[in-house]
């Protein structure tokens, strides 16, 4: 038996370094394509700005009958999703809703939320949803999701994507027990409306 170590001809060395580098590569391109999946460069994300700008006109749209909700700033809270607050504060945190500065504030993916007029919980934060809508604070927030069945389990409104856009469906019920009046406007633009 012959043990004497042969050394690699340079050719197979080669091929061996170019095929490790190409799959170098490739997982590196995966891991970016997955990361920015994730969370997109804020200017460019465009279901944040597109939720923002829902965000603002829905509260427009809508009457709080809470007279404590027409005092003060108008407050939307955002658990999560760091490119939608951020997107909020750019182009809405300077405007007011009637006479009530609007205020965004960037929450901590907790149940324990501060009194809101809108507060936004996304899909991987649903499960607090039931522990919100238990606090007192939240009996006149609007709730805003964005995940399947979220107006079955208390949301007044949600994202969903419809027709190859973004598009919301609106509870009326959900609304009514946070006493909360929607404007026929918001209605007649809803994908779905649920009595």
């Amino acid at each position: 038996m012959n043990l004497r170590h042969q050394p690699a001809n340079s050719g197979q060395l080669r091929n061996t370094a170019v095929q490790s580098a190409a799959i170098a590569a490739f997982l590196v391109a995966i891991a970016l394509l997955l990361g920015g999946a994730a969370q997109r460069e804020p200017d460019k994300d465009t279901t944040a700005i597109i939720q923002a700008s829902y965000l603002y006109n829905i509260a427009k749209l809508v009457e709080w009958r809470d007279p404590e909700m027409r005092q003060g700033p108008f407050i939307i809270g955002v658990l999560g999703s760091g490119n939608l607050y951020q997107e909020l504060v750019k182009k809405y945190a300077t405007r007011s809703i009637g006479k009530q500065p609007i205020e965004v504030r960037k929450l901590p993916e907790t149940a324990e939320v501060d009194r809101c007029h809108i507060l936004f919980v996304p899909e991987e934060d649903k499960a607090l949803l039931g522990a919100i809508l238990k606090q007192a604070n939240t009996r006149s927030t609007l709730l805003v999701t964005d995940f399947p069945d979220a107006l079955s389990k208390g949301a007044v409104v949600n994202f969903i994507a419809a027709k190859n856009t973004l598009k919301y469906e609106i509870s009326l019920s959900n609304a009514e027990k946070h006493r909360i009046d929607v404007g026929l406007t918001l209605k007649q633009l809803a994908e779905r409306v649920v009595e």
